[in-house]
């Protein structure tokens, strides 16, 4: 596996991965972190992955050719308490459920700590869905993060959403 910088020639990729992310979450029956519909062919979520491609900060796990997970690395959203310290934010992380197990989350997880590190910055910071018992705060926690807050968007379009910010000192 690479990872390299992701670009505008990514986004159909990445779409596809939060495609099939939704679709392993609704036969789990979680629609409740991305709902239960495509994120290609939402005029909104597609909107969102060209910015991450924009962005400078998406990068790209590739294995045997195909992009399998990405990272963005940027700022903070407008739901979250702004940095008090210098940090990056985990804006978006997904993988390819087929190769789950494959270490590919840890893997851009850590090239968010290198890159921090570079950058001289105090923490990674991310943020996620609480729902399903807990189990994505719990990942989280797997990977070296401690949680800070949790917070509520009140106003989701599939009403209330809780989150929690997580955070790792680099």
């Amino acid at each position: 596996m690479t990872i390299r910088p992701g670009d505008s020639g990514d986004i159909t990729a990445v779409l596809g991965l939060f495609d099939r992310a939704v679709e392993w979450l609704v036969a789990r029956g979680q629609t409740g972190q991305w709902g239960d519909e495509p994120w290609t062919g939402n005029a909104k979520r597609e909107a969102l992955v060209e910015r991450l491609a924009a962005s400078g900060g998406l990068r790209v796990a590739v294995m045997d050719g195909k992009v399998v997970g990405a990272v963005s690395l940027g700022v903070a959203p407008d739901y979250v308490a702004p940095a008090t310290v210098s940090e990056l934010y985990v804006e978006a992380l997904v993988t390819d459920r087929r190769h789950k197990g494959a270490g590919i989350g840890t893997a851009l997880l850590r090239t968010g700590r290198e890159e921090g590190i570079a950058q001289g910055v105090s923490r990674l910071r991310v943020d996620c869905w609480a729902g399903a018992e807990g189990e994505l705060v719990r990942y989280y926690e797997s990977q070296g993060f401690t949680r800070d807050t949790e917070f509520v968007v009140a106003d989701h379009p599939r009403g209330p959403w809780h989150g929690q910010v997580l955070v790792q000192p680099l």
